[in-house]
Parts: C-alpha cells; sequence; structure tokens
C-alpha cells in the first residue's frame, strides 16, 4: 500500500534511546526543558525527580506560613512564594517545590505535617496565559483544579464513608484506591449498598442541611464521587454568566461549608506562576483582583472569610510583584499580607539559587534514575566534579538551567563519543550553544531585581 494515509511509523524509543547504554544510561538523565511539565510521562520533566534537602530552608517556611500544628493553629491566610537576589525568574525551582509541597500533603492529608492534629488538602494551581484576567476566571480556575485533583471527590468519600449508610465491614475494605471502591457505585452494591435508590438521596439530605445551592447538593450526591461525571453534569453546564454570578457563591461558601462537613480543616491553593495573570490584566482588573481576594479571603460576608477555611499562596515574579504593588496597598490588602515595603519577608518563601556544593547533590539524583546498573549509585560518572561545579557556575547557580546545560554535554558526548565529561568539554558545550543563546535558554527571562521597594 503506496498512500501515505496509512503510513505507520517505525520509530521505536527504545531503540532511540539505547544510544546512551554506552554512557551507562536507559535515556538521557537530564530534561531537555529548563522547567517542569506537571502530569507529564517523563519524570526527569515531570517533578517526580525532586531532592528535597536542596531547599530545607523554604519547606521549614512553608510549614511555618501554612501549615497549622497542635502549638501554632494560625497560619498566613495568603503568602508568597518568590525567587530571592537573582534576576532570573523563571527555571529557579519553584514550580517543582509548589508541587512537591501539595504531594506532601496529598499523602496523608496532612496528618505528617499537622503532627496529627489536622485534615488538610494542597492543590497545586497553574493558570493559562491571559485567560484568567477577571477574578471570575480565577475562581473558576481554583475550581476546576479542585475538581480535577479528586478534592471535591475525596470530600464526597469521606462524606459517603461518615453518613452511617454504609455498612464497617464494607469501610473496612475501601483499601487504597477509594475511586474503585467507595467511590463506585457498582462495588459498593457488589457489597450490598443500595447506591441507586438509597444513598444519593441519602447525601442530597446530609448536603441540604448545610443550606449550600439546591443544584450543587444534587449534583454532589449523584455524582461528586467521580471528577468526569461531576464536570460533565455539572461544572460543564455553569456558562460564563452564570459563572460570573455564582462562581463566588460556589467556591467560597457552598464547597467551604462541604469541605467542613467532610472534617477538613484547612484547603490550601498553590497557585504557580501568577505573573500570567498579572502581566495580562489592566490596572482596573488587578484592582478588582485585589479587591476580590480581599473580600472572598478576608474580611467579606462569605464562609470562607469568617472560617480562613483556604489559604492562598500565590508564586510571583519580581516585575509581577511591582504591577501588583500598588493596587494590593489600595484595597487594603498589606495590612493582611505585606507584598512590598520591606516587611513582606514576613508572608514570603524565598526560593533562593543553588548553593556551590549542591552541584553533585543535585545531578547525582538525575543520573542515579537513569544508570542501567545500580552498583554506580551515587556516582557522577561521565561527568567529573570540575564540569559539574562549572556547569551550575555558567548556569548562575539556576538549577533549571543547570541541569538543561547537563543535557546539552551528554548529547553532545554521544555524538563526539566522549567517554568522559570535564570541564574543558562543558566549556565546548557552552561555546556551541553561545553564551546568549545559553542565557536564554527556552525562556528563561532576565527579569527586573526580585525584591522591590515601592515606598522609597
Amino acid at each position: 500500500m503506496t498512500t501515505p494515509l496509512f503510513r505507520k511509523s517505525t520509530f521505536s524509543k527504545e531503540t532511540n534511546d539505547s544510544i546512551y547504554n554506552k554512557l551507562g544510561f536507559s535515556r538521557n538523565p537530564f530534561p531537555s526543558k529548563p522547567s517542569v511539565v506537571i502530569g507529564s510521562p517523563n519524570p526527569v520533566e515531570n517533578g517526580s525527580i525532586y531532592l528535597e534537602e536542596l531547599h530545607e530552608k523554604e519547606r521549614e517556611i512553608f510549614e511555618e506560613l501554612l501549615i497549622p500544628k497542635p502549638d501554632k493553629p494560625a497560619e498566613r491566610t495568603i503568602a508568597f512564594l518568590m525567587d530571592y537576589a537573582t534576576p532570573r525568574g523563571r527555571g529557579i525551582g519553584k514550580t517543582s517545590f509548589l508541587f512537591h509541597q501539595s504531594q506532601r500533603i496529598m499523602k496523608d492529608l496532612g496528618y505528617e505535617l499537622s503532627k496529627g492534629s489536622q485534615v488538610i488538602f494542597g492543590v497545586y494551581v497553574l493558570p493559562v496565559s491571559g485567560d484568567e484576567t477577571k477574578f471570575w476566571q480565577f475562581t473558576k480556575l481554583l475550581l476546576d483544579a479542585l475538581v480535577d485533583n479528586r478534592i471535591v471527590a475525596t470530600a464526597m468519600w469521606r462524606l459517603r464513608a461518615f453518613s452511617g449508610a454504609i455498612p464497617d465491614n464494607v469501610l473496612e475494605s475501601v483499601g487504597d484506591e477509594p475511586e474503585k471502591t467507595i467511590g463506585n457505585d457498582q462495588w459498593l452494591n457488589q457489597k450490598g449498598v443500595d447506591t441507586f435508590m438509597h444513598l444519593p438521596h441519602f447525601m442530597e439530605r446530609i448536603l441540604a442541611k448545610l443550606e449550600i445551592s439546591p443544584e450543587l447538593a444534587r449534583a454532589l450526591s449523584h455524582y461528586g464521587g467521580s471528577p468526569i461525571e461531576f464536570r460533565k453534569q455539572y461544572i460543564s453546564r455553569i456558562n460564563n454568566v452564570e459563572w460570573k454570578k455564582d462562581g463566588g457563591k460556589i467556591l467560597f461558601d457552598d464547597l467551604v461549608k462541604v469541605f467542613v462537613a467532610a472534617g477538613f480543616n484547612k484547603g490550601i491553593f498553590l497557585c504557580d506562576g501568577v505573573e500570567r495573570i498579572i502581566q495580562s490584566q489592566n490596572a482596573k482588573e488587578r484592582r478588582d483582583f485585589a479587591e476580590s481576594v480581599r473580600y472572598f479571603f478576608i474580611d467579606g460576608q462569605c464562609e470562607n472569610a469568617r472560617t480562613s477555611f483556604y489559604s492562598l499562596l500565590l508564586t510571583l515574579h519580581p516585575y509581577s510583584q511591582e504591577l501588583l504593588s500598588p493596587h494590593w496597598i489600595a484595597s487594603g490588602l498589606d495590612r493582611f499580607a505585606t507584598l512590598s515595603g520591606g516587611q513582606e519577608a514576613d508572608y514570603t518563601i524565598y526560593i533562593h539559587p543553588l548553593q556551590q556544593d549542591s552541584a553533585k547533590t543535585l545531578a547525582s539524583v538525575y543520573l542515579e534514575a537513569a544508570r542501567l546498573k545500580p552498583a554506580k549509585k551515587g556516582s557522577i560518572e561521565p561527568f567529573t566534579r570540575r564540569s559539574l561545579e562549572g556547569a551550575l557556575i555558567a548556569a548562575n547557580r539556576v538549577p533549571g538551567k543547570f541541569l538543561n546545560l547537563l543535557q546539552l554535554a551528554v548529547e553532545k558526548a554521544i555524538a563526539m563519543k566522549w567517554n568522559t565529561i570535564d570541564a574543558e568539554q562543558i566549556k565546548i558545550v557552552i561555546d556551541a550553544r553561545g553564551k546568549t543563546e545559553l542565557d536564554k535558554l527556552d525562556g528563561l527571562d532576565v527579569l527586573p531585581p526580585s525584591q522591590v521597594n515601592l515606598r522609597e
């Protein structure tokens, strides 16, 4: 058959990756992009390779600001994540840090972090560039994240478990995949629980007592345990006019009541890339954004403001901080979460550039994950310490840029048949790439200084 319509690819990823075998790897150990792509199947890109000790200080501040504990029940309602003392706005490690903190919270719903005192969810949120300039769009983004990350489903599984409608012997067999058990009506029916007539109506009556929207109560009781069905039967049917009118009530009133009824003490939105919103807004939209944050998170007439259930961690680049700060101050938010003027450190987690002695440690984690021979554990071959330290200096101690430079070095080693990558080989890679091009690796923008004092 000669028509290209039915032509099949002859490409084999296994064959393609086999070129790295000569260096002892199953694939190139390092990411081709100096950024984290959440959800990617590639472990070098999706944030699953993470060296926690590199950000130990930042982790402690994160917990101090946002995680309630028995000896510290109070926490910040709003906090910030920024890079510290570097002109680099990207590649410094903020996304990896945020995603890892959400995973730490969700692995046991905050049990370990809160020392067993709280039930918490933490959801990672990433805006689409320019698509959330209005606060109601930001609200929809947050709600979408709650649905897509199974937070709403988890609340409904917990409500089912606490309802008394499911026998204890059935609850004991739920296991570690609740979406297949307590969230699955067929499984419950097989266990003798009447899910088609009894359970949804029983759950709807429980939700009605919370005085939430009848439409939401109905959707949650029938479809809330399945993110796909809940989105299909409820979320997707709300048009933009309704979002503008009711989105705030859904997220900041009704769902707060549902989460509290499900036994949650705290929900944390870990918002990455907020500069995508701020830089796309006009002045009026920034002012409305700041005013709405104050209303729904601080002192407005909504359940969340009354109970301080949600906390909001905003990731800001220096330029975005400068743009937002006047509107933040004008809305009065500076009294509750200082963004500028020298007091922002009390509300901010600063991500620091890598220390020079971190080059070997970080590279080793990525190298080890791609090794063909476990006996090489801890080795940095084919790199040398000089090459790794030189690469880190060339990358201005920015993790994303450092890892991308090592990726280029491995590719060059394959092409040039190098068995060792020393400082001279790193220089060859840099010279071949060009210093200017290296400085702009895949959008690592040079941004204004990170700490802006607008009151001077």
